[in-house]
């Protein structure tokens, strides 16, 4: 990797150019107006703080491998100097975005600065953003120009003017909610424009500067003729996507600091000395993990075949070996950057995670951030538990993002100030974090500011994202390309876990072998009767015909029923009278028809029957995983939909299921006998409603009926764990699409070639067709389900009795919080922060079609505060069992 001169050094004459000003201009006033900051003064904190943040993140060894990459594919012939002049550029975009504030409108409306005047013709008005893009660039359009050591005729000069364009569209857009590249000008602005070049001493020629605005889309066209590696469009892509990332972060933290007094010295990076605490708690805190590491060959070469006979000795013994295969695999690797882990149900997971980052933090001293990724908030919160306990760690170390977690404070809610916190929370200054699917890959893919605010944070990371099967297969090579592309940019170490692993990289044949599975041996696992005899399935129920017609489908299901409760008495005679029973439905129709018709037969009267689905609260969630682990009932039925495949965590005896997709169905099973310390646990599949009313587009399921050998072998497949043998398939159907128009016009990867933001992200959607609402059901919910005693109290929202958290009042409570004016924005900020925790407790996602059946109950007039309100809840829905199927129309129900 090629030296460049460093950003310090790079950055020591960019600010002599507000030394030139002839008079007094200002960047920002405090809240009372009392207060101002100039512009040299703004300029020079934020660099400040960028400087801190290339540090912290150790950014100039990223920075220095993009530009060590770009000159190696590009024609470049004077290396050292075109990087160096590209590093500048880099920086300087940062120094000199708020150049535009030179604007005498802005000086007048915006500062209130008496010493100038308000000039009515400039088509700019009071806009700095585009002006501090223009300043930039025609001072870096010069420095190019006239650098000698550069040759025009090889196109040097040209590739430079490019970049130095697509930088100055992160100085345009540094005030919009996004970023996106535009190379169409209004003609009059760049002429208004030209005259504040003067302004900061800069002597150009008119027709020079405007020549690169009428020609930009000229200079695109030529850059892509001379250009064809779609790596140098990724790399470029994300480069200005980390500029756009460090200028918006370090803008913040200079603005906060003189806005609301609060200093940043601490990013939540982790130091050589917690480094090797988290190192030595993960080693000895769990007596597992000690005996691991103080016998790790000993369990490595232990031979799998004596481990055949099923005990709990065995079983731990077999996840001992599957941890230390991992780790010489992972230390034999360690100069790779993407890895694969699939491991049985029951094989501990999170405590392979976190050998995977502790080994690599041992390994790479530039690794500073662990970043985990799940696809539900139910995982985000047991991983999260499961990591403080384990690694002896408070609130000062993790934090989880998502909508119920509120604000998150320090150890003991002890920090004391909340704006410093509050910007804490924003850029996730915490060494560990907790994150959805969702908010990661828009950190990647995404142009809205406020995503991108994160990405120079996953510099120098490891990254860990499980259950990646949940992901619309229709986004596998998007997902890959991302990963692989960004992890070796900017020193990402990238570990995908499932127990059904898509191999993604098969993908592209550029990036077959780019993750290396770090479970060798992983068909002895899966056979092993420990793991492969936790559950068994039976399919007798498949051979009936499905229902067709009410009727039918009421007959079917008290045939079900009759099977269900034979099997349940069978399994209880031989468990002292215990019997955990989880059945799975694909809508919640059928399933509350089912709970119904269980309900009233006197042969389930010894039972508890549950139902969970996805109109159900977040609290009576927890209240039924909290009745199972606590064993509150001998007997015990649960009805689900397939919202029980979440990551809930449960451990039943007996599994009943609508079959569906073949991961949805291993997933199920996932819920039975979780720990492998059972025998006889059965997952009886059997087929009622029709798999294409909620996985009909699904590509897995398309292929999965389409193909002749997938639908013959679906039972061997599920048995013997052979999901490569579905996934080859749709790999197959997947790539002769890719094939035929992977970087042709109009396809996703086209969009890198056109530096288009906007499509890169808008057609890269984890969850299609979002058109979800929240609906707010104002019931009272016992008070130990909220976390913050004295937040609750505060706000006046408690029953009489104090004993519950009643909804309509804390509705009024938001109403008047969005309804107020605040004097200190960043204040409401918090306020609504933490007010979002508790609103979620009491909200469920719903569709259009959910909301039609459930209009009439709706109260209209709350919809212009962003939910939903059911205001007439009573009539149509209680706590236990969710919407009555009697009063609305359940079908369209999950």
């Amino acid at each position: 990797m090629k030296s460049f001169r460093c950003f310090k050094e790079s950055s020591t004459d960019l600010l002599g150019i507000y030394s030139k000003l002839q008079q007094d201009y200002f960047a920002h006033l405090s809240h009372d107006k009392q207060l101002k900051e100039s512009l040299f003064e703004h300029s020079k904190l934020v660099l400040d703080y960028c400087l801190k943040l290339i540090e912290v993140h150790g950014l100039e060894k990223v920075i220095n491998s993009s530009i060590t990459r770009l000159v190696q594919i590009l024609p470049i012939g004077n290396q050292e100097d075109w990087g160096n002049l590209l590093k500048k550029a880099f920086i300087g975009a940062i120094v000199y975005h708020d150049l535009g504030k030179a604007n005498p409108n802005f000086q007048v409306m915006k500062m209130g600065n008496e010493l100038f005047g308000e000039d009515k013709s400039l088509s700019i008005q009071s806009n700095h953003s585009f002006l501090g893009a223009y300043l930039y660039a025609n001072i870096f359009f010069k420095n190019i120009i006239e650098n000698e050591k550069l040759n025009e005729a090889d196109d040097e000069k040209l590739l430079l003017y490019f970049i130095v364009l697509l930088f100055s569209g992160a100085i345009a857009k540094h005030h919009n909610s996004t970023i996106n590249l535009s190379l169409d000008f209004d003609e009059r602005q760049i002429d208004d424009c030209y005259s504040f070049l003067k302004t900061y001493g800069i002597h150009l020629d008119e027709v020079f500067c405007k020549s690169y605005y009428v020609e930009a889309q000229n200079i695109l066209n030529e850059f892509r003729e001379m250009v064809d590696n779609p790596e140098i469009y990724f790399n470029l892509f994300a480069t200005t996507k980390l500029l756009y990332s460090l200028l918006t972060a370090s803008d913040f933290y200079a603005t906060s600091e003189f806005m609301s007094k609060v200093k940043i010295d601490e990013f939540g990076i982790l130091n050589k000395e917690e480094k090797v605490s988290l190192i030595d708690k993960f080693r000895s805190v769990k007596s597992y993990n000690k005996d691991l590491y103080s016998k790790i060959e000993h369990y490595c070469s232990f031979p799998i075949d004596q481990l055949n006979e099923r005990s709990n000795q065995n079983l731990n013994i077999l996840r001992q070996k599957l941890t230390a295969e991992m780790i010489f695999n992972l230390r034999d690797n360690s100069n790779k950057y993407c890895f694969y882990i699939e491991a049985p149900t029951g094989a501990g997971k999170t405590n392979l995670s976190l050998a995977f980052a502790t080994e690599l933090l041992s390994i790479d001293p530039d690794l500073n951030k662990i970043f985990y990724v799940f696809p539900f908030t139910t995982l985000i919160t047991q991983t999260f538990k499961a990591i403080k306990e384990t690694l002896e760690i408070n609130n000062d170390f993790i934090i989880q993002l998502h909508s119920k977690a509120g604000f998150h404070e320090r150890q003991d809610g002890s920090y004391g100030n909340e704006k410093r916190l509050f910007v804490d929370n924003l850029f996730v200054n915490y060494p560990i974090a907790l994150l959805s699917h969702i908010r990661f890959f828009d950190i990647l893919k995404g142009n809205e500011k406020e995503s991108n605010y994160l990405l120079h944070r996953l510099c120098n990371s490891i990254v860990i994202i499980d259950e990646i099967q949940t992901y619309n297969p229709e986004h596998w090579d998007k997902i890959v390309y991302f990963l692989a592309n960004y992890a070796k940019l900017l020193n990402i170490r990238v570990l995908i876990m499932s127990a059904t692993l898509p191999k993604i990289d098969a993908l592209y044949e550029d990036l077959k072998g780019t993750f290396v599975s770090l479970i060798t041996h992983r068909d002895a696992y899966f056979t092993n009767p420990n793991f492969a005899e936790r559950v068994s399935f039976n399919f007798s129920l498949t051979e009936k015909k499905r229902p067709d017609g009410k009727e039918e489908k009421e007959k079917y299901l008290y045939e079900l029923s009759d099977f269900m409760i034979d099997k349940a008495e069978q399994y209880a005679s031989t468990n002292r009278n215990s019997v955990k029973v989880l059945i799975e439905f694909i809508t919640k129709e059928t399933a509350s028809s089912f709970f119904s018709i269980i309900s009233k037969s006197n042969r389930f009267e010894d039972y508890e029957i549950l139902i969970l689905s996805g109109d159900i609260l977040e609290f009576r969630r927890k209240q039924i995983i909290n009745s199972i682990k606590g064993e509150e009932f001998h007997k015990v039925i649960v009805v689900s939909t397939q919202v029980v495949e979440a990551g809930v965590d449960i451990d039943m005896d007996l599994g009943f299921k609508d079959r569906s997709l073949i991961d949805s169905d291993e997933q199920l099973a996932g819920r039975i006998n979780r720990n492998a310390s059972k025998d006889n646990c059965i997952v009886y599949l059997f087929d009622c409603d029709k798999t294409s009313i909620i996985y009909g587009s699904d590509f897995r399921y398309k292929v999965q009926q389409t193909n002749k050998e997938i639908f013959a072998d679906y039972k061997e497949i599920l048995v013997k764990k052979q999901f490569h043998a579905l996934y080859e398939k749709v790999f197959e159907e997947k790539l002769k699409k890719m094939k035929s128009n992977l970087f042709a016009a109009g396809h996703y990867y086209q969009y890198f070639n056109e530096f288009d933001f906007i499509h890169l992200h808008k057609e890269f959607e984890l969850i299609e067709n979002n058109d979800s609402q929240q609906l707010f059901i104002p019931i009272s919910i016992p008070i130990q389900y909220f976390d913050n005693f004295a937040e609750l109290e505060r706000m006046r929202v408690l029953s009489e009795n104090g004993k519950h958290v009643d909804g309509f009042k804390v509705f009024n409570v938001y109403e008047r919080l969005v309804r107020c004016d605040p004097d200190d924005f960043v204040l409401k900020q918090i306020e609504m922060k933490k007010m979002g925790s508790i609103l979620s407790q009491f909200c469920i996602s719903i569709y259009k079609k959910q909301h039609d059946a459930i209009s009439t109950f709706l109260d209209p007039e709350k919809d212009k505060f962003g939910f939903k309100y059911l205001s007439n809840w009573k009539l149509c829905y209680s706590p236990e069992y969710g919407f009555d199927s009697e009063k609305i129309d359940t079908s369209i129900f999950l």
